[in-house]
């Protein structure tokens, strides 16, 4: 199915039941039936880009899983629109992010692998977690510049998945966020509000709202 055309009745009425129910089995058959989406805009991502299609496969799985899970039938859009608009920030997203990581200084990313370690090594050895004050202390560096490495780490969304992009198992709908997670996204939210005024309303209108190009052209004048 391309950008332009309207979902099949059978497409429809599937949108419409996990809407209803948001049935994991029926979230799933929705990506799978749209993956064709991601594929076309990662094929044009890679012919554009230094970026490798699977990266881009990957990414733009995650923009689909969110339209799909966000998509509304009522409100009288095209899924196709709607999802391609996703999938395409999602991979704009990480474009940038990429290029920002290979520009990133390499001290901070050294210090993200500090990090990591003090707290592998407090997990195992069974002791409480360290305040960003007593991290900081710990890794011999100011709280300034651990809070800039791991608003880094958020902004740059550095995890991956472990499965195949062809195979990718997505995670219960009713999941609870890890504190790890709220912490990204509390972090995330600290990095967007640095940003210009305008960025903000790029970056929130792509990544919270889902509008178009066109819906942020007319807001940012």
């Amino acid at each position: 199915m391309t950008k332009s055309q309207a979902p099949t009745p059978e497409l429809l009425a599937l949108h419409r039941r996990y809407g209803q129910s948001r049935c994991l089995k029926l979230r799933n058959r929705l990506v799978e039936a749209h993956l064709n989406l991601v594929r076309q805009q990662a094929a044009r991502f890679s012919q554009a880009s230094s970026a490798c299609y699977d990266d881009l496969f990957q990414q733009g799985c995650f923009g689909l899983l969110d339209a799909v899970q966000r998509y509304q039938p009522q409100r009288g859009y095209a899924f196709s629109t709607y999802a391609v608009t996703l999938i395409r920030g999602q991979m704009q997203h990480y474009l940038r992010d990429r290029h920002h990581l290979i520009r990133s200084p390499w001290r901070l990313r050294q210090l993200l692998s500090r990090w990591d370690q003090l707290q592998n090594q407090r997990q195992q050895a069974g002791l409480p977690p360290l305040d960003r004050r007593g991290q900081a202390r710990s890794l011999g560096c100011r709280v300034e510049r651990l809070q800039m490495a791991l608003q880094m780490r958020a902004a740059l969304n550095l995890r991956s998945f472990d499965a195949a992009p062809e195979g990718i198992a997505f995670e219960p709908a009713d999941q609870r966020p890890t504190p790890e997670a709220r912490l990204a996204e509390a972090e995330l939210e600290e990095w967007i509000e640095a940003q210009s005024p305008d960025d903000q309303l790029l970056l929130r209108g792509v990544m919270h709202q889902g509008l178009s190009q066109r819906q942020l052209a007319r807001q940012l004048g």
